[in-house]
């Protein structure tokens, strides 16, 4: 099975583009978004996106800065990418405060699966110790 990655730079430049889009889009329809419970916590999970697209950006932004071994830790970049999703969803409606925080922690369950899934170390079979077992006599 062939996976292609994304370059580090070029996933910065889409994630802060879709961080961007999803920003202005939340701001040019607030007064839409606020109107309706159901459109509420659309707003949240907007924001939710926002907080995805924040993150990666920032990790991205770290690993071309700091080099490829770099990990996001909760705090600060995880801390600091929901914080301001949160904000953005506070300029809608409270309750889309809320509904961007649930589906913020199931967006970040679900990375954190992905992330473990993708560069975790694949150990080979020679690497793995042998079990023996021992014959008893009756």
């Amino acid at each position: 099975w062939y996976q292609r990655r994304v370059r580090g730079t070029v996933s910065l430049c889409l994630s802060t583009a879709l961080s961007v889009t999803t920003l202005a889009a939340s701001q040019v329809f607030k007064s839409q978004l606020a109107e309706t419970k159901g459109m509420t916590i659309l707003a949240g999970g907007l924001c939710a996106l926002l907080f995805m697209f924040l993150l990666t950006a920032v990790g991205n932004l770290e690993g071309v800065l700091l080099g490829k071994g770099f990990e996001l830790r909760i705090f600060p970049e995880v801390v600091f990418s929901l914080l301001v999703a949160m904000t953005v969803a506070g300029t809608v409606h409270r309750v889309s405060i809320t509904c961007c925080l649930v589906f913020s922690v199931i967006i970040l369950y679900f990375m954190n699966a992905i992330s473990a899934r993708t560069y975790a170390s694949h150990s080979s079979a020679a690497d793995q110790p042998i079990k023996t077992e021992k014959k008893r006599r009756k």
